[in-house]
């Protein structure tokens, strides 16, 4: 143990070496993760009754340096995959929309539609996938498609 400062550098527990460090991240979110105190575990196997304090060092560097390094891939492989997702979802919604408005644009300008024309509102789920199967279809003609498989399915009986 260091003298007057209270951290101990060696702890025996269980038959293993243990080192803590303390996290300061000022970047942290709250009070509670900037007091976080983390154990990187030292298999006993591994050390000698009596070390070296530059050797112990050494070892203990390594390990929080693999430590530290996964935990930093980890971090930037999960933050580059949430923006992929973000900027996908993002896509997929303003398609969505294209297609609802499509849709829409179609059932006011289609003549064939009167209002007295039986629909079932039970299918317009069942419609809104079929025409979207076709939508992402991305075939040149996707629109009509999309509308006659759309219209098909709402305007079919329930099975």
């Amino acid at each position: 143990m260091r003298e007057g400062s209270g951290v101990n550098k060696k702890v025996l527990s269980l038959g293993s070496w243990y080192c803590c460090f303390e996290i300061d991240n000022k970047k942290m979110a709250s009070e509670e993760s900037k007091t976080k105190v983390e154990v990187i575990e030292i298999p006993a196997g591994e050390l000698p009754d009596e070390i070296p304090r530059d050797e112990f060092a050494a070892r203990v560097l390594k390990a929080v340096k693999d430590n530290l390094l996964g935990k930093i891939m980890k971090s930037a492989v999960s933050d580059s995959t949430d923006n992929l997702l973000k900027k996908e979802m993002t896509k997929l919604a303003d398609e969505v929309i294209r297609f609802r408005q499509a849709m829409s644009r179609r059932m006011l300008s289609d003549e064939s539609l009167t209002d007295k024309d039986p629909v079932c509102l039970e299918r317009l789920p069942d419609s809104f996938e079929a025409g979207w199967k076709e939508w992402r279809s991305g075939l040149e003609n996707r629109e009509d498609l999309a509308y006659q498989a759309f219209i098909k399915t709402m305007t079919s009986p329930p099975e």
